[in-house]
């Protein structure tokens, strides 16, 4: 048993971006006691915009909670320079955390020079084949070299076109056709942050299926044991749904361990003892994958 004073929680936001949304995922870290009441008001621009409970709590070693919500961003908005504000009502105390993710010039503050990578799906399917498009986009474009990655198959390439030239940037498509069948089948993909510039580090695991029933996501950080991630509610698109699993480890971790793993059991897979997985590594590649 151990015994816990009150603690305020502290809160940090962090953008998840997934192949077809954008959210602000408020991190709350660190309280107690787990209030079973606990409302959280996500304002943009300063206006009320959402309010609901929390939907997941994490106990760690210290008797500590830590929660997530997630906040589904338009692109329109996400675009926009617009500040997000997360508040949470603990113990009669507000807590208060607010963050624009663009600088004056309208770009992501980490951008840099560092290439972009979009993959863009089809809205609708109804022919036997499916095309994808990969665009790599950067203000200063060498040559890349762009392979795509269809599930556990080794790696092909798509169709690559020539430079087209913006008046502030350069992109290079690739475009990769592939069955209905092939492109149907559930993906799992990992979301690492493009930099860091705190002492936690968040990942994230999106599944995605047209048939996604219920799915229980696991996390494997270097050689260590499975642990399990907060997961989100399903999120409902026009043709597919996915669920999200999102684990925050310290920088620390994130950097000693070159292999963090993301496994997948659901409804739809008939064998349970072979999940579906996959793996980000830190090695640096000399390529742009597009899975």
């Amino acid at each position: 048993f151990i015994s816990v004073n009150s603690q305020t929680p502290t809160l940090s936001l962090i953008p998840v971006t997934t192949r077809k949304s954008t959210f602000v995922m408020c991190v709350i870290e660190d309280f107690y006691p787990m209030d079973y009441y606990f409302p959280i008001r996500w304002k943009v621009n300063d206006i009320i915009s959402q309010t609901e409970p929390v939907l997941e709590y994490k106990l760690n070693d210290e008797g500590l909670y830590t929660a997530q919500n997630l906040y589904k961003v338009s692109s329109e908005t996400w675009n926009a320079n617009t500040n997000y504000t997360c508040e949470v009502t603990h113990q009669g105390k507000t807590i208060i955390e607010k963050k624009n993710f663009k600088s004056s010039n309208g770009k992501s503050s980490n951008d840099g020079l560092k290439p972009s990578v979009v993959i863009y799906t089809p809205d609708s399917i109804d022919t036997d084949r499916v095309s994808l498009v990969c665009e790599v986009t950067s203000p200063k474009l060498g040559n890349v070299y762009i392979m795509w990655k269809v599930g556990e198959e080794p790696y092909i390439k798509g169709s690559t076109s020539t430079p087209i030239h913006q008046r502030d940037s350069t992109s290079v498509l690739s475009i990769l056709t592939i069955s209905k069948q092939e492109y149907e089948n559930t993906g799992v993909v990992i979301y690492t942050p493009d930099s860091i510039d705190t002492d936690r580090v968040s990942l994230v695991c999106e599944v995605t299926s047209p048939k996604l029933g219920n799915v229980y996501i696991m996390w494997k950080v270097g050689e260590q044991p499975y642990i399990k991630g907060s997961t989100s509610t399903p999120i409902h698109q026009r043709d597919s749904t996915s669920v999200l699993s999102i684990l925050t480890i310290s920088k620390q971790e994130y950097e000693k361990y070159n292999t963090i793993t993301c496994s997948v059991i659901h409804a739809n897979v008939n064998n349970r003892r072979n999940p579906l997985q996959v793996s980000t590594s830190q090695r640096k590649q000399p390529e742009f994958p597009c899975d």
